[in-house]
């Protein structure tokens, strides 16, 4: 777990990550892809006691990708994808974490 948590992290990293890059208003595509393959390695909690850093790392992910559509995109194209990976981040946070 440790090393997903590492991989996470590194996700809102201004300079190299998928988050942090949006923050900046740069979409990359190929690094979205790989957060969302990262984030389907984390098993479900089924029941269990979620660690914090974990929560932290993830549950603002899905609202943060929504607020910077505007920013990060340039085109349709990017939009659409964009909105494709934000909706498999939702669902891989949601299936990580449950649905209330």
């Amino acid at each position: 777990m440790n090393e997903l948590l590492e991989l996470l992290d590194e996700a809102w990293d201004d300079e190299s990550g998928f988050l942090g890059k949006l923050r900046s208003g740069e979409f990359d595509p190929v690094a979205g892809e790989a957060y969302v393959a990262l984030l389907s390695r984390i098993p479900p909690a089924a029941g269990e006691t979620v660690e914090t850093r974990l929560v932290q790392l993830i549950w603002f992910a899905p609202m943060f990708i929504e607020w910077q559509m505007d920013r990060a995109v340039k085109n349709e194209d990017d939009l659409k994808q964009l909105s494709h990976i934000a909706t498999q981040v939702h669902e891989a946070v949601s299936g990580v974490l449950g649905i209330p």
